[in-house]
């Protein structure tokens, strides 16, 4: 809360929607006594994309910001996100790496999925730049999700008029289900600056999940949506619309091979299993089969030898 007041930007508004059983929130904002800050404790728990949904209908802003509850702004991320909206009208979603804290506020680099060392989440390239609807769409379908963390982007209202509120079926996924959606129609900016703060806790809602695993039927349930939709095959050439079909089945793939890797930490033949399964039975290409042992070479090897990229602007 205090990250969002510090804003150099200062005309906004806050919402709160409370999905606790007690008190603790409303004391807090009481004591802030901030009358930008707006309060709605929720009648009973809504679950995390049932109170994210119920927050943003609330909200009356030409721009929408989510802020996850363990997560920082930096003081100049709503300026610098609501600036580049302004400028640029055919982008949906300004978006900009995040650097990651602990429960201290300290910037740590961790490892994720053993290898990975992470400087940021979610740098998608150097300097800044409008990165057109084709290009974008394309990333998240057959390669990487460019952002996703709701923290680290800025939404234009008009995006979530068009597409409406999250879906529940999406499940942990219902904000990238979002940010694909919006791509189908509308460029990204990137902001090569680090603009906000990706919080990791052993005991968060994040972490917690890639412990015990993923819903990863949520990972073929969002894409499959995409690709059903005309306008977003129309971005591609046709000659293309048959590999990109195939290479996104597969990216869905990969992303549900790391529920295996939680299954291996976790010595849990099920989870495993369950890993498995659901590849074989969501993914019908044979060739996608065979290419997933190359998937993991390749991620071991780009992990253990990084680009080296010059940082982005602090």
């Amino acid at each position: 809360m205090r990250s969002c007041l510090a804003q150099t930007l200062q005309d906004f508004e806050i919402i709160v929607t409370d999905n606790s059983t007690n008190d603790l929130s409303r004391d807090l904002i009481s004591r802030l006594n901030d009358p930008r800050i707006r309060y709605s404790k929720n009648e009973k728990n809504l679950g995390p994309v049932g109170n994210t949904s119920r927050a943003t209908s609330l909200a009356k802003g030409k721009y929408i910001k989510f802020l996850m509850d363990d997560d920082l702004l930096k003081p100049q991320c709503l300026e610098k996100m609501a600036e580049a909206l302004e400028k640029h009208p055919s982008a949906g979603v300004a978006m900009a790496p995040m650097d990651i804290i602990d429960e201290e506020d300290r910037r740590i680099f961790p490892r994720f999925y053993v290898f990975r060392k992470m400087e940021y989440r979610y740098r998608y390239q150097v300097g800044d730049g409008l990165v057109a609807k084709q290009k974008i769409l394309r990333e998240f379908l057959t390669r990487d999700y460019p952002c996703t963390v709701p923290s680290g982007i800025l939404i234009r209202a008009e995006c979530i008029q068009r597409f409406g509120l999250f879906d529940e079926a999406a499940d942990f996924a219902a904000d990238l289900d979002r940010v694909m959606e919006i791509a189908t129609e509308w460029d990204f900016y990137y902001i090569d600056q680090v603009l906000s703060s990706w919080r990791l806790m052993t005991d968060n809602h994040t972490a917690a999940m890639h412990k015990k695993g993923l819903n990863i039927g949520a990972f073929y349930y969002i894409t499959r949506k995409i690709l059903e939709k005309t306008n977003a095959l129309d971005l591609f050439p046709s000659e293309e619309r048959e590999r990109i079909i195939r290479d996104s089945i597969f990216f869905c793939s990969c992303r549900a091979l790391l529920n295996g890797l939680a299954g291996i930490r976790a010595r849990s033949p099920r989870l495993i299993g369950q890993t498995i399964a659901t590849i074989f039975r969501e993914d019908k290409y044979f060739i996608n089969k065979l290419r997933l042992p190359w998937f993991v070479v390749r991620e071991i090897f780009v992990s253990l030898f990084p680009k080296r990229l010059p940082p982005a602007r602090e």
